[in-house]
């Protein structure tokens, strides 16, 4: 499967550019001239992978699981945490592994947790992703299986 995005009603669809640098800063080495791109979980049937993900409220943050290359790969260890403040137009590697995550304060606040491991800590941004912090919530490593901000509050 590979993901491919329209911007004219499906009149023409094109591959999704990859990011330019890892989450870490590297150059990725990723081009669609060669083939390589980027591709998203949209649906994952088992719950490993969280969907892609936007809201109303905050308009063109997308938040989405996926990975680099020639199609979308079934390897967990390969997978991403990818963000879009432009719906989906450009993409940027925000984070290694899988994870769930929720977008609050109309999207100015994001919350995340790893989905694949027991935790200790969620991760939040109060800049579109472009930076994170930690949070403990338990002593004890927890699976985090959902995570839910109220709609219309803004604390």
């Amino acid at each position: 499967m590979k993901t491919v995005i329209t911007h004219n009603k499906g009149g023409k669809w094109e591959p999704l550019r990859a990011p330019s640098v890892t989450s870490k800063g590297t150059p990725i080495d990723c081009h669609i001239e060669d083939d390589c791109s980027l591709h998203l979980e949209i649906y994952s049937n088992n719950g490993r992978f969280a969907p892609v993900y936007s809201t109303d409220t905050a308009i063109g943050i997308v938040l989405a699981t996926g990975n680099l290359g020639r199609k979308l790969s079934s390897k967990d260890d390969i997978k991403n945490l990818y963000i879009s403040r432009d719906g989906g137009l450009t993409w940027k590697s925000s984070k290694p592994g899988s994870y769930i995550y929720e977008i609050g304060d109309h999207g100015a606040l994001i919350v995340t947790a790893r989905l694949d491991i027991p935790v200790t800590e969620i991760e939040f941004s109060w800049d579109e992703g472009q930076s994170w912090s930690t949070y403990k919530i338990s002593d004890k490593p927890i699976n985090v299986e959902n995570i839910i901000i109220e709609p219309n509050s803004m604390s």
